[in-house]
């Protein structure tokens, strides 16, 4: 009976370790967008100096490569806008379009001073399950503003 009961716990303990809604930030093409906004907020507020449009397909094919690959997990929309209001976040957002237009997002994401990073979507079009980062990525934030010449 004990070999049976130890392997099977183990499997549970397993398979309960891999339930906790943890994703990987993955595409399946990064061609969706062609104009990228990057905007500062502090202090929850911005302003159009502490912004800047990509229109550079390369560049926006690089960001998005850039967390690819990230672990991240579900958080609901509270503890998302709670963690937006605590501390100084560079915003990025994927158009398809000039991106100064109503038109409709493709794609999200925010990386707090810390190094969290905040996904507005899980998915590509899907703005209904936000994510954030198991890990913090500091220095990724520095990568980006230096390939993108961000002096925000």
């Amino acid at each position: 009976m004990k070999t049976f009961i130890m392997p099977l716990a183990i499997m549970v303990l397993c398979l309960s370790a891999c339930s906790n809604n943890e994703e990987i930030i993955k595409f399946k093409d990064k061609s969706f967008a062609n104009t990228l906004h990057i905007q500062k907020v502090e202090n929850n507020s911005s302003s159009e100096e502490v912004s800047k449009m990509v229109t550079d397909k390369d560049k926006i094919k690089e960001v998005l490569s850039m967390v690819e690959g990230l672990k991240a997990e579900e958080i609901n929309k509270d503890t998302f806008m709670e963690k937006l209001k605590s501390q100084s976040v560079y915003m990025f957002a994927f158009f398809q379009g000039d991106g100064k237009n109503t038109e409709k997002g493709k794609y999200a994401f925010n990386i707090l001073e810390d190094g969290t990073i905040l996904f507005h979507y899980d998915r590509v079009d899907n703005p209904g399950t936000p994510l954030i980062t198991t890990d913090k990525n500091k220095d990724l934030l520095d990568k980006m503003k230096q390939k993108l010449d961000l002096n925000l």
